[in-house]
């Protein structure tokens, strides 16, 4: 079984690569929807933070990080044209993006072999749901790749 630090490592280095690939985004572009897309750049950029935000720290008995708007504004399903509020800046999400691994780590250090208090499309431990949310990243980050491309 991959041991933990790895687990965290990979999480992290993909991390990087989604902060660094969003700072070559132009803030103009960010909330333009490209044709065939239902969301901007900025839409998955604040959906990737609230994935994790979501299942990792309340698996843990600890509060949510994110603010209450970030998981009324980009949660499953939502689309930016029924946004009521000024979303956060590119800056902030990408702040938040640079600093979530380490809150993560911080967070769940030797509780990945936690089972989850309901299990999540068949994961079953914290690790599974660390896993999962890697693979949600990089399936993201190739939506903003195309979307930048298109834009």
């Amino acid at each position: 079984m991959m041991r933990e630090e790895q687990l965290f490592e990979q999480m992290k280095l993909w991390r990087n690569w989604t902060v660094e690939f969003l700072r070559t985004i132009p803030e103009e572009l960010s909330d333009r929807i490209p044709q065939g897309h239902n969301n901007s750049i900025r839409w998955n950029a604040g959906h990737i933070l609230v994935g994790w935000d979501n299942t990792m720290f309340p698996s843990v008995k600890k509060e949510r990080q994110m603010p209450l708007s970030y998981h009324l504004l980009f949660p499953n399903g939502s689309k930016p044209e029924n946004w009521s509020e000024q979303p956060p800046s590119m800056n902030e999400l990408i702040t938040q993006l640079e600093e979530q691994p380490i809150i993560i780590e911080r967070a769940c250090k030797g509780h990945l072999d936690e089972p989850l208090n309901e299990s999540f499309l068949g994961m079953r431990t914290l690790g599974d749901m660390v896993v999962f949310h890697m693979n949600h990243e990089n399936l993201h980050m190739g939506i903003i790749k195309s979307m930048k491309q298109l834009l």
